[in-house]
């Protein structure tokens, strides 16, 4: 199969999915407007916390497709990658035979670069243990909202029964 034949099987199946993917948006929509309708709303914070969990479906719904663009993009570049690659390795070793390039200049070469891969790998191992951090501390960040929320709603309760 040719590449150009991928690249059109690609695109009927990123067609389908995306009327796949509207007719179901579509449907959804339609039932978030039936469903807003028919729930007697009697408060702002109601209002608000229906359209936070209608945003937040609609995000969780739009993840699979979101994982699958990224990975059909990540599989091109990789396949873009290795063709330049591919090529520039044929052009070189006709190149450096023909000027006489010394091996040694080569493997100096491979261990500066490899210095800075595994200085870049490092890097990202520790971005990614920074992330990690970072989500914890927010994830704890919300549960301490969550609680001071619930611990001033008790109080506000308590307030209010005062008064009846």
């Amino acid at each position: 199969m040719s590449t150009s034949d991928v690249v059109k099987k690609e695109t009927v199946e990123n067609s389908n999915q995306i009327e796949n993917k509207e007719t179901v948006e579509n449907s959804n929509q339609i039932e978030n407007k039936e469903t807003v309708e028919n729930i007697e709303i009697d408060s702002v914070s109601q209002i608000l916390k229906n359209n936070t969990h209608e945003i937040t479906k609609k995000l969780e719904s739009q993840l699979p497709l979101k994982m699958q663009q990224f990975s059909e993009l990540y599989t091109a570049y990789l396949h873009s990658i290795n063709n330049t690659f591919d090529s520039c390795i044929t052009c070189e070793k006709e190149l450096f035979e023909k000027l006489g390039v010394d091996k040694g200049i080569i493997k100096a070469f491979g261990n500066i670069t490899k210095t800075y891969t595994d200085t870049m790998l490092q890097q990202m191992d520790q971005y990614a243990q920074f992330r990690k951090y970072t989500t914890d501390t927010q994830l704890s960040a919300v549960k301490s909202w969550d609680n001071f929320m619930t611990s001033m709603m008790g109080y506000n309760f308590k307030m209010f029964d005062q008064f009846k």
